[in-house]
């Protein structure tokens, strides 16, 4: 378990450092500019989609059902999905390019006239092949998942970001827009080509059966849709919000947020995939008291790591955005701009964190609908931040904050109420830590040190931070001592 958890990590983070490669391609290239921001809606629209409608659900929906099942039923239900997913997003597809100007006024409303047109032209004809390849290899994901093969579905994203990467060096060195249209489609189908050998190689072949998914499974579909979806809808609406503010700053919210919520996440995901075969296991064996348990010591863990990496990255933001964005086209004021969103980002950490933690604990024992609920009452607080605020640079970040406290607020309430188990340390914790980081935002916004200053002093803090946790934390320990002892057998042989 140890070891697919190191390589899976490892994968995920090549993955999502890729991204980051990607991200500031664009901003050395166009800077922070309406061209910038048409650049990323059509490079990021495909799988912002694919996630709105479909990949984020689909793990809450297959793997419970998948989870421990032999290889024959794994294979069946995977072909049942993946027809579904094809059938789907043709269409989806269909109704994109029919829509595409549409779409990018409303994903990036701020545009002028000629950058729309370009973005619409790219968005619209990739999608007709991007959308499709991309719901089923989410497919794939999932059937991955359920057998326990985490490493071979982020070797897809892997492949799907040096597609990107590749269209997008083409299109700067030519001149061409449209050859980030062709780098997401190249992306998408060899993502889909990786995820279907290496979701069936060791599976038998589909027996004659049923050719879609029961109408229950369906139902529990619409349902994760709508919570994960909505959690999608936060980053659509915060970056529309921030675009309608001037060219170039979509840019700003993408560049901060893709920075700022990049360790985290990388970790959480791993994590969360391996947690949610585990709760959801105990919690099919009657065994809630020990699924109880291991979320309320995974939370707090991820909420202690989280507050964390947001202390380090605030004391770092100027530094990393400097070392990161600091060429080409990106001037001062601009990179400026970056770090100051960045450690608003960091700020909401410890809400993303809960949010993850309480999201796979209801989906172990199929609490979909209180997700919708939660996400829901976020994505209502979004709306009203966003249209009482005037449109200036920080309303979109100040309806992203509005849009995970209140989303995290109703799922904590539901699963308390769920488990008869408040968590009243751990909603401790996460108060803690939410005024210890806005204060130390505060403090570094007024005396704003050197980035090179900032930079060393992150890095002793996350150090010594980390050191701490390996110590303290009964995770931590946990992991120091597998390592270590895996270490030792090592020597021993």
């Amino acid at each position: 378990m140890l070891r697919i958890f190191s390589l899976s990590l490892l994968l995920l983070a090549a993955s999502r450092l890729l991204g980051l490669v990607r991200d500031v391609v664009v901003a050395t290239q166009f800077g922070l500019s309406g061209h910038a921001d048409a650049a990323l809606v059509v490079l990021s629209f495909p799988d912002l989609a694919v996630s709105l409608l479909w990949g984020a659900a689909i793990p809450a929906v297959m793997v419970p059902r998948m989870a421990g099942r032999d290889a024959a039923q794994i294979a069946t239900e995977g072909a049942r999905w993946s027809r579904l997913a094809a059938v789907l997003f043709m269409l989806t597809g269909a109704g994109v390019w029919w829509g595409r100007q549409t779409i990018v006024h409303l994903l990036a409303p701020g545009l002028s006239a000629p950058d729309s047109v370009l973005a619409a032209q790219s968005l619209g004809w990739s999608a007709l092949i991007a959308l499709p390849a991309g719901a089923v290899a989410m497919v794939g994901n999932a059937m991955l998942q359920a057998q326990g093969r985490l490493q071979w579905q982020y070797m897809g994203q892997v492949v799907f970001n040096l597609g990107l990467i590749g269209g997008l060096i083409v299109a700067a060195q030519t001149g061409a827009f449209g050859w980030i249209a062709v780098g997401v489609v190249i992306a998408a189908l060899l993502r889909l080509l990786l995820m279907h050998r290496a979701s069936r190689a060791a599976l038998p072949a589909v027996a004659p059966g049923r050719a879609w998914p029961e109408a229950s499974s369906l139902y529990a579909l619409v349902l994760a849709l709508a919570a994960s979806g909505l959690t999608v809808l936060y980053t659509l609406a915060a970056r529309a919000l921030m675009s309608d503010a001037g060219p170039g700053q979509l840019g700003v919210f993408q560049y901060a947020q893709r920075v700022g919520e990049l360790p985290l996440h990388t970790v959480f995901a791993v994590a969360s995939a391996l947690a949610l075969a585990r709760l959801s296991a105990a919690q099919s064996q009657g065994d809630s008291a020990r699924a109880q348990w291991e979320t309320r010591q995974w939370l707090r863990s991820m909420l202690w790591l989280s507050a964390l990496i947001a202390l380090a990255g605030m004391v770092a933001a100027p530094g990393i955005v400097r070392l990161l964005f600091g060429w080409g086209r990106m001037m001062p004021d601009a990179q400026l701009q970056v770090a100051d969103a960045m450690r608003w980002i960091l700020l909401l950490l410890p809400l993303q964190a809960a949010q993850l933690v309480l999201a796979t604990r209801l989906n172990s024992h199929r609490r979909i609908a209180d997700q919708v609920l939660g996400y829901g009452a976020g994505l209502v607080a979004l709306a009203a931040v966003g249209t009482l605020l005037p449109a200036l640079p920080w309303r979109g970040l100040a309806a992203y904050g509005a849009a995970w406290t209140v989303a995290v607020i109703v799922l904590w309430w539901r699963l308390a109420r769920h488990q008869a188990d408040a968590q009243w340390r751990n909603a401790g914790v996460l108060l803690a830590v939410l005024l210890v980081l806005a204060a130390a935002g505060a403090a570094l916004q007024a005396s704003n040190p050197p980035w090179a200053l900032g930079l060393c002093l992150a890095g002793g803090l996350f150090a010594a931070g980390t050191g701490a946790l390996l110590h303290l934390d009964p995770l931590g320990r946990l992991v120091r001592d597998r390592y270590t002892s895996r270490r030792q057998r090592r020597r021993a042989s």
